[in-house]
């Protein structure tokens, strides 16, 4: 969108819609990372690589947690991310049809 004169609003469709695909496109990036990068941190962490013994089991109780919560919000980022370039894409075509509709019923009442 470009700003705002004269009482109107000014949306470039092109450039909007482009920029809800690139968001979409963030989110698809990320959630392929998480997979890969975020998979390879859980399995490596659940053999434990920090011991069994009492340091170990110590490190384990303050870990796990901490990584549960960075692997579902890094999950979850990448979902919203990619529904949110979704919903950007559709807001877009929604006020493009939209106004192309009341134009054309402008035009007709213009046109009596």
């Amino acid at each position: 969108m470009s700003g705002a004169g004269g009482g109107q609003l000014w949306l470039d469709a092109t450039r909007a819609r482009q920029g809800g695909a690139d968001l979409s496109a963030a989110g698809e990036a990320l959630s392929a990372r998480r997979a890969e990068v975020g998979g390879e941190i859980a399995s490596t962490s659940a053999q434990q690589p920090w011991g069994r013994d009492d340091i170990g089991a110590a490190f384990e109780r303050g870990y796990r947690g901490c990584e549960e919560i960075v692997l579902r919000a890094w999950e979850g980022l990448g979902r919203h991310l990619n529904a949110l370039g979704v919903d950007v894409v559709r807001s877009v075509d929604a006020n493009v049809n939209t106004d192309a509709t009341a134009s054309g019923r402008l035009a007709r009442v213009d046109s009596r």
